[in-house]
C-alpha cells in the first residue's frame, strides 16, 4: 500500500474514533472535512495534503495518525495504546523519601531521610528514636 493510499485509509479509519479523540464540536468539524476530502478523492483529485493538514492539526489525531502510519498499529488497538500510562522521562529516577515521626502521640516532629546511609535521629523534644511512617524507599 502506497503512502497516499495509507493516508486515505487513515482518514476513513479515524472517523469513528474522532468523538473519543476530540471534543464534540471539533470532532464533528474534522469528520465533515474528512468526509468532503474523501468524496473528492474518488474523482481523482489529490487531497492528501489537505487530509494530512486536518489530521495533524490536533495532538490526539496527530498521535493516532502516527501510530497508524508509522507504527502500523491495527485501528482497533490505537486508542488503547494512546491511553496507556507512560511515566515522564524526567521522573524515571524519582524516589519517595521516607518520613519519620516521633512515636510520642502528642508530638508533631517529623524528619525525612534523604540518604539510605543517613542514621535515623532522635526526636529533639522527647529524645526517643523517630519511627518510619511512610512507604518510601
Amino acid at each position: 500500500m502506497s503512502p497516499p493510499d495509507k493516508l486515505l485509509n487513515a482518514a476513513h479509519a479515524i472517523r469513528p474514533y474522532l468523538s473519543e479523540l476530540l471534543n464534540a464540536p471539533i470532532a464533528q468539524k474534522v469528520s465533515e472535512q474528512l468526509e468532503n476530502f474523501l468524496a473528492v478523492s474518488g474523482s481523482g483529485q489529490d487531497v492528501n495534503s489537505q487530509i494530512l493538514t486536518v489530521l495533524t492539526e490536533y495532538s490526539p489525531t496527530r498521535e493516532w495518525l502516527r501510530l497508524y502510519i508509522e507504527e502500523n498499529y491495527p485501528v482497533e488497538a490505537i486508542l488503547k495504546v494512546m491511553r496507556t500510562y507512560a511515566p515522564l522521562p524526567d521522573n524515571a529516577h524519582a524516589v519517595e523519601s521516607p518520613r519519620y515521626l516521633c512515636p510520642v502521640a502528642s508530638c508533631h516532629q517529623t524528619w525525612y531521610r534523604s540518604d539510605r546511609n543517613q542514621p535515623i535521629p532522635n526526636c529533639p523534644i522527647h529524645d526517643v528514636q523517630m519511627v518510619r511512617d511512610s512507604k518510601g524507599h
